[in-house]
């Protein structure tokens, strides 16, 4: 009776043994070549470059079956990067609809007050003024 892998692929807490059996397991079911794309399809999904998992064994034995999974300096400072990119973008979606929302409160409320009374001129540039009181000095 032939193993399925598919019943016990690893997640991204699963510890180093469980990847290195499971890729064991697919050798016996599909070769190594097809094994090795299998595992590294699941390796990606299941993030395991970020987990736990990706330990200085693990690599080792996948280095043997001519899998690098070692993460380089240059990837490194991509995914620095990415990451402070990805922030960027976030903090600039916060930036925008802070901005659309205040722009739509101001216009709401040159609505509701031409809507109060349609009749008054509505003068839009006249800054608010400092009573004179204020500014005549004493």
């Amino acid at each position: 009776m032939k193993l399925d892998p598919s019943l016990s692929v690893p997640t991204a807490s699963s510890k180093a043994e469980n990847w290195i059996q499971w890729h064991v397991d697919l050798k016996k079911i599909f070769g190594k070549k097809k094994a090795n794309s299998i595992w590294l399809y699941a390796w990606a999904k299941r993030g395991g470059i970020n987990s736990s998992a990706n330990t200085s064994a693990l690599r080792g034995y996948m280095d043997k079956q001519g899998v690098d999974i070692s993460t380089t300096s240059l990837n490194e400072i991509a995914d620095v990067v990415g990451n402070v990119l990805d922030f960027g973008f976030g903090v600039g979606k916060v930036v925008i609809i802070g901005t659309l929302s205040v722009v739509g409160l101001i216009l709401l409320g040159i609505l509701v007050k031409l809507f109060r009374n349609p009749n008054q001129k509505l003068n839009i540039t006249a800054l608010p003024t400092v009573p004179q009181q204020l500014t005549k000095p004493k």
